[in-house]
């Protein structure tokens, strides 16, 4: 069996479409080299996939924020209810009841079409534990090694009960909790399904509203001190900024800072912040000086009325800017060139090429980088047809998705019918 593989045709770069070729170790799943001056070498051994001009060559979507064991609630929503409203006749109503088919097969059903919509690499952030250790935790890296997705999981310590809300939410809660400690255990028991160049596992926080400030600290120092990223929701309400005021005196941006500042975490430079739909300036100007990133969710933000980030004050402070999807009971789908779709629609004063580049910054995930098409970068693609469609997609070099389908799956078989199934016994 060879163990190279090349892609010839048109391939999308920084500066444009152009001719060239690239080649990858399907053994590591990276690229080894990527060429616009000459034609393929002579005597290539190994698959060769041509491409014709009716093709391009994209760089596969990281998708940098997702709960997708949420798409078991797809079905059930009704798109005009707010955060509050879907909150309530979804996670706290069933989330407490999952059992490891719904994760499973929610998650299988949730990656899967983020591969046919081109999405290569999702980053994860799981909270329903269900009081089992990793029990539920595994189901989703079981749905992601069987679909063929690149997967960054960040298990997620939730670890605020409010004795006051209402019975579905309070019980909810009571399965998501972990105190910091058993959130770290738990974390460090994970991490031998890590995979280097497919799974990646975290440590991931939740909110200033559900993560309590050893969670906070906890989870930070333990994300530095394994080389990971951690992601936090952060300011998706205004909501967590009054309870940032009331708690600690600060807005949450300005509380992480005080963190740092104080000698009580190691580092920001490795926190990504999802939403920041309520930050100010000051809280911009903190993001940058520590590096740290931001992923946004506009079309979920938008659908349950949370508001909008600040795109343009957010790229003049050159922030590096990621996109994800939420789930898609809180989105349209889980396609992150329609999240830049959207972006282009409501910000017309800023360049269509910028929206382009968003979420291409190369991340490290493992050995390799996802976002872009280079050296040392995984050799995960979608080729796109002249009607923008996305016809074949792969991951580490290995074809996933061919002529709009996938080879090794049968989607209503293996997925569609057993869900139904499954969720027939949960939405009684």
């Amino acid at each position: 069996m060879y163990n190279k593989s090349a892609f010839c045709g048109r391939i999308s770069t920084d500066s444009g479409i152009k001719n060239g070729y690239i080649l990858t170790d399907i053994n590591s799943g990276i690229i080894e080299e990527v060429n616009f001056s000459k034609d393929m070498p002579e005597f290539f051994s190994g698959d060769i996939f041509k491409y014709d001009d009716n093709y391009i060559i994209y760089p596969g979507d990281f998708n940098c924020h997702s709960h997708p064991e949420q798409y078991i609630y797809t079905d059930i929503i009704d798109k005009s209810w707010d955060l509050g409203t879907w909150c309530r006749n979804t996670i706290y109503k069933y989330s407490s009841v999952l059992k490891n088919e719904h994760i499973y097969l929610g998650c299988l059903r949730a990656f899967s079409r983020m591969l046919l919509l081109g999405d290569t690499s999702v980053m994860v952030s799981y909270y329903c534990h269900g009081n089992k250790g990793n029990t539920l935790d595994n189901e989703v890296l079981r749905a992601a090694k069987d679909v063929g997705i690149r997967l960054y999981f960040g298990r997620m310590n939730y670890d605020i009960m409010n004795e006051d809300a209402y019975e579905g939410k309070k019980v909810s809660q009571k399965s998501y909790y972990e105190s910091p400690s058993e959130a770290e255990k738990n974390f460090l028991a994970l991490l031998n399904e890590c995979y280097p160049n497919t799974i990646t596992v975290a440590p991931s926080l939740h909110s200033i509203h559900a993560s309590s400030k050893d969670a906070i600290i906890n989870g930070i120092n333990l994300a530095f001190d394994h080389n990971r990223y951690i992601q936090f929701h952060l300011s998706e309400d205004k909501g967590d900024v009054d309870l940032s005021l009331k708690l600690y005196g600060f807005r949450p941006i300005e509380f992480l800072e005080s963190l740092l500042k104080n000698g009580e975490v190691k580092s920001l430079s490795h926190v990504i912040l999802s939403d920041c739909v309520w930050i100010n300036d000051n809280e911009s100007d903190i993001i940058n000086r520590y590096g740290m990133k931001v992923v946004l969710n506009p079309r979920m933000n938008h659908r349950i009325k949370t508001g909008s980030a600040n795109l343009t004050k957010l790229l003049e402070k050159n922030i590096t800017i990621y996109l994800g999807t939420d789930g898609e009971a809180s989105n349209d789908d889980l396609s992150i060139m329609h999240e830049r779709d959207f972006l282009k629609d409501r910000y017309k004063n800023i360049d269509e090429s910028i929206i382009d580049l968003l979420g291409s910054t190369p991340l490290k995930l493992g050995e390799g980088f996802v976002g872009n098409i280079a050296k040392n970068s995984f050799c995960d693609l979608k080729i796109l047809d002249s009607k923008n469609n996305v016809k074949d997609v792969f991951v580490g070099g290995n074809q996933i998705i061919r002529d709009y389908k996938f080879i090794s799956m049968d989607i209503e078989k293996d997925i569609e019918e057993p869900l139904k199934q499954s969720l027939s016994n949960l939405f009684l």
